[in-house]
């Protein structure tokens, strides 16, 4: 039988059985491959069939990334993000369109959460594992909640309250 890898200095694609249509299931399934990140954008570009928008995208990268820091990451005993965390902010990319992340910075915190912080507004969020925090000053008034259960639903109806 005649092998198909021609090249062995090449890294071989998956094989899949159905095509991926989104970036974030692409490169969820790419974490569990081993090869460079450099490939793994390649094969992930290749394997997306959906086109996301700038914002969207930027945001699937820095997640990535933020998913890739290690312990200790900040040299003051940080807590690497939670896969959870991770997830989560994941599941209201899903339902998010490009326009609802173009004012939002997102960063992570030492305690494994991520937090994040408006570019046009003095408006924060705080992501955990089950729960989310805001605070906000709009219109002069300082407003916020803390302890509120996640939901990809809720939490995107925030951010979108929040940059208005």
């Amino acid at each position: 039988m005649e092998s198909k890898t021609a090249h062995t200095d090449m890294v071989s694609e998956p094989v899949m059985a159905h095509p991926m249509t989104s970036y974030s299931d692409v490169m969820s399934y790419l974490h569990t491959v081993h090869m460079s990140p450099e490939d793994k954008r390649r094969v992930a570009k290749r394997l997306t069939l959906e086109v996301t928008g700038k914002n969207l995208s930027r945001v699937f990268e820095r997640l990535d990334y933020l998913a890739s820091l290690p312990a200790d990451w900040d040299g003051y005993g940080a807590h690497p993000v939670s896969r959870q965390v991770i997830s989560n902010l994941k599941k209201v990319l899903l339902i998010s369109d490009d326009d609802d992340w173009k004012d939002w910075l997102i960063g992570a915190e030492s305690n494994a959460t991520i937090a994040l912080q408006s570019k046009q507004k003095r408006a924060s969020i705080s992501l955990g594992n089950d729960e989310y925090s805001y605070y906000a000053v709009l219109e002069g008034k300082e407003i916020g909640k803390s302890h509120l259960a996640f939901s990809p639903d809720s939490f995107l109806k925030l951010m979108n309250k929040l940059s208005q």
